[in-house]
């Protein structure tokens, strides 16, 4: 069981963040519930990023766009604002990684596809502590 799925169906769920040190072991319906949200899940493939724009909303209500190239930047702009940051991404395992850095921040997303849309499900990381939910949606 990969830790950032858990922390996503346990969000998803409870509407709570938690941090890995934090995971409990499921009782059997929860255990029975998290099967059934995995099988809502599908790993991200490479070619996906870098051909239409997606758009990033937190559980706080900002959000940005996302502009991924094929060579692994990706560009983060403020919908509303004109704030952008720079960074890098790559799929690991099905899993997509970002990684951008400001001033004296580490900002990490840590994305999970869905498999019957193209709203995905992330979590955002500063400095190694876990921060926000986030949307990752695929515009076309």
């Amino acid at each position: 069981m990969k830790p950032l799925n858990l922390q996503l169906f346990w969000y998803e769920k409870e509407q709570s963040l938690i941090d890995t040190k934090e995971l409990t072991i499921l009782s059997a319906t929860q255990e029975s519930e998290f099967n059934e949200w995995k099988k809502q899940r599908r790993k991200i493939l490479s070619y996906e990023l870098h051909q239409q724009t997606w758009v990033k909303v937190s559980n706080d209500g900002a959000s940005s766009e996302l502009l991924f190239s094929s060579n692994g930047t990706v560009i983060e702009t403020e919908l509303f604002g004109s704030k952008s940051l720079s960074g890098s991404w790559k799929v690991v395992d099905g899993v997509l990684f970002i990684n951008m850095v400001s001033d004296d921040l580490t900002i990490e997303y840590q994305v999970v596809a869905n498999r019957t849309n193209n709203i995905h499900a992330g979590i955002q990381f500063i400095n190694g502590a876990i921060c926000t939910y986030n949307k990752f949606i695929i515009t076309k």
